[in-house]
């Protein structure tokens, strides 16, 4: 059986002239008519002059886009790392002689976040993740992938499409704001396979068989890595007046769906359950303190009995240029840059994904913020309508790109119509090791993983904590904190 292909993304970009998107055209012709009635009203033409000057540097670094940003985006980010740094907003220090003494608080964008744990009404607990700076609602879900070995083409593509109808089920509502899917390389301790085992064994079972189970316990063959898989549905506050307020209700609305999304996870092939605050404060906790691993993992759900929410963050924090210092270990996130060229395969990320000894500790983070059914439609035929007219203005090997985009468009509209979702794809992927470790090596080995997966990334500047923390799989969703204006933004 023949392997399906993938593909058809297209990044949304209006038409303008030369090039340009439509909204830097209009700007270029509003400077251009101002240059024209100075002329007229001064007539002089050192006030016209100096006028096409302050045209020119506001038009310039519009038009100029250097890796997907435009000069302003990147003066308005250079300049408020530099405030930030200046304020010591960048350092952050808790403990016991810290201005909160004994509290060790998450930074940045999970500092006003809540952690609680419902059950749901068939019994199930389940925690859930309150974002109060973008008044989200997260639960994440705790996923067993069955992988691809021994298994026919036939049920790979059968997951693969249960999966897009998943996304396509969240997006319907519009209750939806992000699905974000992890896929985690972790340092294999093996102390859960011990406590596993433990638990399974009974005092009255035959010596030989005892003997059997804690030698399998205490096996330390494998590679030493081990995978982990998550994924985190974040909502918006759910319903009208007191309930859209009420964390409770909120609770009990998402608690009904939750259901759903487990059972149609697992037609996709991914069983899942959802993590409980026990787990999900060791997985943040692990995250930033990597001497605290195998502490939590001993610990296991008794770890709520000593830790609080408001303890799992690093008590050393430093947000650097490019990369981020916690708590004994260094991190370093990429963003992607431009998705896979052409059509690809359903393994096109296994390089990206597969763990290696090389690079220990690698999160990769999918995520898929969706539109609704309404939204979809307006913006699938502004696409269309925008390539179009992009295909009639542009020529030569820009005229080729732009008539490929008007095919992927117009496939985007007939996809759409029979039931399909609408869904912007963006990628994470975050290295963490001790600060003594070979950053430039492991740099140059995920260059080549990413390059094998036809993939195109970027090192984060002046962001590395922001995405550190989205990319954990919790609920995080980057564009809904952004501090630059979108209308200074390519």
């Amino acid at each position: 059986m023949s392997t399906r292909m993938y593909g058809r993304w297209e990044k949304p970009r209006s038409a303008g002239f030369f090039g340009l998107t439509w909204g830097v055209s209009m700007l270029g012709l509003g400077l251009i008519v101002a240059i024209m009635v100075a002329f007229m009203v001064w007539q002089s033409l050192s006030v016209a002059g100096a006028v096409a000057v302050a045209a020119a540097v506001v038009f310039v670094p519009m038009a100029v886009t250097y890796r997907g940003r435009t000069g302003w985006e990147l003066v308005a980010l250079h300049g408020q790392y530099a405030l930030a740094r200046a304020a010591g907003e960048t350092i952050y220090r808790a403990g016991r002689f810290s201005r909160l003494p004994g509290r060790a608080k998450l930074p940045g964008l999970l500092a006003d976040s809540r952690l609680s744990e419902y059950e749901t009404a068939g019994g199930r607990r389940f925690a859930m993740l309150h974002i109060r700076r973008s008044d989200h609602y997260a639960v994440v879900l705790r996923v067993m992938p069955r992988g691809q070995e021994l298994v026919d083409q036939s049920a790979i593509d059968t997951w693969v499409e249960e999966y897009g109808h998943f996304l396509a089920a969240q997006s319907r509502s519009g209750e939806v704001v992000a699905v974000t899917a992890v896929l985690e390389s972790v340092v294999e301790t093996r102390l859960r396979q011990q406590r596993e085992v433990t638990e399974l064994v009974r005092r009255d079972a035959p010596d030989y068989a005892q003997a059997v189970m804690r030698e399998a316990a205490a096996d330390t063959g494998g590679s030493g890595v081990r995978v982990e898989a998550r994924i985190a549905v974040t909502y918006r506050p759910i319903g009208r007046g007191r309930i859209r307020r009420d964390e409770a209700e909120q609770a009990r609305e998402i608690g009904r769906r939750l259901q759903t999304v487990v059972s149609q996870l697992a037609r996709a092939g991914l069983p899942a359950t959802p993590m409980r605050a026990g787990e999900l404060m060791a997985l943040v906790r692990s995250r930033y303190d990597l001497a605290s691993q195998r502490d939590v993992e001993l610990a296991g759900e008794s770890i709520t009995d000593t830790q609080s929410w408001g303890s799992v963050g690093p008590v050393a924090h430093e947000d650097r240029w490019d990369h981020l210092i916690h708590d004994g270990g260094r991190s370093i996130t990429w963003e992607m840059d431009g998705a896979p060229r052409g059509a690809v395969n359903e393994r096109v990320l296994d390089e990206l994904l597969r763990p290696r000894l090389d690079v220990p500790r690698k999160r990769v983070a999918i995520f898929y913020r969706l539109h609704s059914a309404a939204e979809a439609t307006t913006l699938v035929d502004n696409d269309f309508r925008d390539a179009i007219a992009a295909e009639q203005t542009e020529r030569g090997i820009a005229s080729a790109s732009a008539r490929i985009r008007v095919t992927n468009t117009q496939a985007s509209r007939e996809e759409q119509a029979r039931g399909a979702g609408l869904t912007r794809v963006g990628l994470l992927v975050t290295v963490t090791d001790r600060l003594n470790a070979d950053m430039p090596g492991i740099e140059a080995s995920l260059r080549g993983m990413t390059a094998a997966s036809r993939l195109g990334v970027r090192r984060c500047y002046a962001t590395q904590a922001s995405t550190f923390a989205a990319s954990l799989g919790i609920g995080v969703v980057l564009p809904e904190h952004a501090s630059i204006p979108k209308r200074v933004t390519a």
